[in-house]
């Protein structure tokens, strides 16, 4: 037979075999999930990587473990009772995310250290802005600052009229970035006159103006790519959503 023939006859049987071969080592179930708006079901390649790892990658860094439910300025609350809520949550945290498998890709490998190093960065203001509330000296041991951090930390120290002075200044930062500044001004005077007003000088210039400044310095997650991501570990991906 003519080898030009012959050629003719393997190549589309080369492609079909290679075509069955790919098919037959893709083994695809389903996975569903639910993101804050919708509920989706898809499908994924169990050689690739388990459902057990998708479930990790997709609760533990999509859905954003980093964010923390202790709250450092829920004041009613005793300060060590926050502090040992706090130390509870960041260990927990970073044992999910140390410990599980997740999908063993570069980009979602890359954010769990990028979330580890949030965490412990996040937990670190948030316990030594707990502190303050009993000693703002404790504020110094902090050292990831800028100068409006040692403004206000500054403020926060000295107390008396420097805390009003810096409060005041505080509050005029605050008119300029709000669409209702008089209710702003309004809410500050019924404070700034009252007999407690030193006490609301603290919770205010630690609240808006230390956390503030302090906070927007450490490295957020911001979750870019990750819904890009996710999807290309999925295929056949069929959402419902409810609107916004």
């Amino acid at each position: 037979m003519n080898k030009y023939l012959i050629a003719h006859y393997i190549l589309p049987v080369m492609s079909l075999l290679l075509f069955c071969h790919t098919n037959l080592s893709a083994q695809y179930a389903k996975f569903e999930y639910e993101t804050e708006l919708c509920n989706c079901k898809a499908q994924f390649d169990t050689t690739k990587y388990s459902r057990q790892q998708l479930q990790n990658t997709f609760e533990y860094l999509y859905n954003n473990l980093s964010i923390m439910n202790t709250d450092p300025f829920d004041f009613d609350e005793d300060p060590a009772l926050l502090l040992a809520s706090l130390e509870k949550e960041r260990k927990q945290k970073l044992k999910s995310l140390k410990q599980s498998n997740i999908v063993n890709d570069a980009f979602w490998q890359r954010e769990r250290v990028k979330m580890i190093k949030y965490i412990n960065s996040t937990c670190e203001l948030m316990r030594v802005t707990i502190l303050a509330r009993l000693d703002p000296k404790e504020l110094l041991n902090y050292k990831l600052v800028d100068n409006t951090c040692k403004y206000f930390r500054n403020a926060l120290i000295a107390g008396g009229d420097q805390l009003l002075k810096a409060w005041t200044a505080l509050n005029e930062m605050q008119k300029k970035n709000n669409g209702s500044p008089e209710n702003v001004q309004q809410s500050f005077e019924n404070k700034y006159n009252s007999p407690q007003k030193l006490q609301h000088a603290l919770k205010e210039v630690l609240m808006y103006g230390w956390w503030n400044s302090a906070n927007n310095l450490l490295p957020h997650i911001n979750q870019k790519g990750y819904e890009k991501n996710f999807n290309r570990l999925l295929k056949d991906i069929q959402c419902e959503c409810d609107e916004p």
